[in-house]
């Protein structure tokens, strides 16, 4: 690089500034700098070398500063998103090589090469004073005794001063991170301001204003203010409103403006778990009553079919099955996704494509939802190259593919498409991605709404060892979930349906609902077994003590003792005894119960699941 040019650090490698190109920066009287894509400054020129550098220190933030934490973030973010192809401004106070503070205003252009951004150059423009700002604007109504320090401009709360006329005079660049209208644009049309709040916060925000000009008060605080932000983005904000004053008398009257943007969408956000969770309760409920209802339609229908000839009543019990097993499946994915019961092993296994369908339809309802109130429409796409048995924890696994497709799709702010797929590359891996048609997010102010927009997947991913990769480009954002191979488990072959039998046992059923008493009453029975029935775990107990049985089928809500202290009374009298615990209710702690129950099934179940299930603990114990 030859004298006089751009000078190069000194880990610089060999790149674009060893060209004579850059020597024309030398002549701006600005401190400008290279950065590489690593974060190393690659060069600078001599105006950066006077200000910042000397023998004993290099550029440096000026730590003291209030604003620093504030300053250093969006110097971040606007690293980042100049790594992505984005020209970005930001502001910072600095220390000079001789100790003193300067602020500074950074824009950051990324430089290309190959289509690649390589280095991103940086200028950063000094005010000539340190009175008058940036613009000089600010100082133009002020009399000398009147100015201020210019670190409003460097403020991360944006700044309004208007005279005592309430004219429009200046806005902090911040403002326009908040509302999205920059100095120039609110000089030409101050109007932009006041159609911003509604007519009520504007009537506040006026007498709190002429108070403070009256004289009437020495400041006054307006809070939960609504602002309608360029593209109808709703901000939220608290204003302090103060005077400003110079030679005794009044000149301004400043606005500091508090983003509550995000407060206010955490509060709605805890306000909804709130609902959600008394929603919960009350739906579980519901859903207790719905598996019995639905549960009797079914294992009646089913007996039914075992027994009928007639083509046309075969027809209508076929078409009744059908549609029980679609509510079956709907209340089965509700309770999975709201409920929090428990199963009886830590680990089971699971189809991952069934778990990825589920996920799907969850969100699916909740996209006709915001498509109904939010305007926001959402297209959901499957493609599936790969299927696989899991085993884990299907709970965390199944909230995991949920959360991941609730975050992606908070990024499709107007419409697009959400596009799900499950490969395998040695492992599974499922991938969501969000291709916008319309507005998305662009900036660090701008965050994914909605319960899952702040959802930490990866700590979720890390309990069942997960692997997360996220991707955003101008067009899209992919989460992919990178499942460890030893997840898989290989499909198991069935058994013969011949060898699905149960019969020749003592059978005790302990259920209080009558229909289902009867159908499993006859279920067993027509299969050659000695059913007793008892709807009371006080009065089946009392048989046990009495009689010898085979195997205890209860449900879980019975009068007298529950189901499960049931099935630990009878492992006491007798460790053979298979027991079999259903319920139509959510469980908790079913896991500490295992040596009590060999097997539980939530309602609604099918006849043929509960046989099969039965049969298979018989044959086991046989084998043992």
């Amino acid at each position: 690089m030859k004298t006089g040019g751009m000078k190069p650090a000194a880990n610089e490698s060999k790149t674009l500034l060893n060209s004579d190109t850059f020597t024309v920066f030398d002549s701006l009287k600005f401190p400008v700098c290279m950065i590489g894509v690593d974060g190393q400054l690659l060069a600078r020129n001599n105006e950066f070398l006077r200000y910042f550098e000397s023998n004993e220190s290099g550029v440096r933030l000026d730590l003291s500063h209030p604003f620093f934490p504030e300053y250093r973030r969006r110097i971040a973010v606007s690293y980042l998103r100049a790594l992505k192809g984005q020209e970005r401004r930001c502001y910072a106070v600095m220390k000079t090589a001789a100790g003193e503070r300067m602020p500074v205003e950074l824009s950051l252009f990324p430089v290309y090469a190959g289509g690649d951004v390589t280095s991103i150059l940086v200028f950063l423009q000094i005010p000539d004073s340190r009175v008058i700002s940036f613009d000089g604007f600010s100082s133009a109504f002020m009399e000398e005794d009147a100015r201020i320090s210019p670190i409003y401009e460097f403020s991360p709360n944006p700044i309004i001063r208007m005279n005592p006329e309430g004219e429009f005079l200046y806005a902090s660049p911040s403002l326009e991170n908040f509302i999205g209208y920059g100095q120039n644009e609110l000089v030409k049309n101050p109007k932009i301001l006041v159609n911003a709040v509604s007519d009520y916060d504007l009537q506040k925000i006026r007498k709190a204003f002429q108070e403070i000009v009256s004289g009437q008060a020495a400041m006054k605080r307006i809070g939960d203010v609504r602002v309608n932000a360029k593209g109808d983005t709703e901000r939220w904000m608290n204003a302090l409103l103060y005077p400003i004053t110079g030679n005794g008398e009044l000149v301004a009257v400043e606005m500091y403006i508090e983003d509550t943007t995000g407060v206010k969408r955490l509060e709605r956000k805890v306000s909804l778990m709130g609902r959600i969770s008394l929603i919960s309760d009350i739906t579980k409920g519901i859903l207790h009553s719905f598996n019995n209802i639905i549960n009797v339609v079914l294992n009646r229908t089913q007996l039914l079919l075992q027994i009928t000839e007639k083509e046309s009543v075969l027809e209508g019990l076929k078409m009744m099955e059908r549609t029980a097993n679609e509510g079956l499946k709907q209340v089965k994915r509700i309770t999975d996704f709201i409920g929090d019961g428990d199963k009886l092993e830590e680990h089971y296994e699971e189809s991952l494509i069934d778990l990825i369908e589920d996920a799907a339809e969850f969100a699916r309802i909740q996209f006709k939802v915001d498509e109904n109130e939010r305007r926001r429409s959402v297209a959901l796409e499957k493609t599936y190259y790969a299927k696989a048995v899991i085993r884990t924890d299907i709970r965390l696994m199944r909230e995991l593919i949920l959360s991941i497709i609730f975050k992606v799709s908070q990024y499709i702010r107007r419409e697009g498409t959400l596009s799900i797929m499950l490969k395998y590359n040695g492992s599974p891996c499922l991938s969501v991605t969000a291709a916008f048609t319309g507005s998305s997010v662009t900036s660090e102010s701008d965050e994914p709404e909605g319960i899952f927009g702040e959802v930490d997947v990866r700590r979720l991913a890390e309990k069942i060892n997960v692997k997360i990769i996220e991707e955003e480009t101008q067009e899209s954002y992919t989460i992919q979930a990178v499942l460890p191979a030893s997840m898989v488990v290989e499909g198991k072959k069935e058994q013969d349906e011949s060898m699905y039998r149960v019969r020749g046992l003592d059978i005790m059923i302990v259920e209080d609902q009558e229909e289902l008493k009867d159908i499993l009453h006859e279920l067993f029975n027509n299969m050659g077994n000695r059913v007793s029935v008892f709807e009371n775990g006080t009065d089946a107990l009392a048989e046990f003590r009495e009689k010898k049985f085979d195997l205890l089928v209860a449900d879980y809500g019975i009068a007298g003792i529950t189901g499960l202290e049931l099935a630990a009374r009878a492992k006491e009298m007798d460790e053979n005894i298979i027991t079999v615990l259903l319920s139509g209710w959510m469980l908790r702690d079913l896991k500490a119960y295992k040596n009590v129950v060999d097997v539980f099934y939530s309602k609604p179940f099918k006849l043929d699941t509960l046989i099969k299930g039965i049969a298979r603990l018989i044959i086991a114990k046989k084998k043992a």
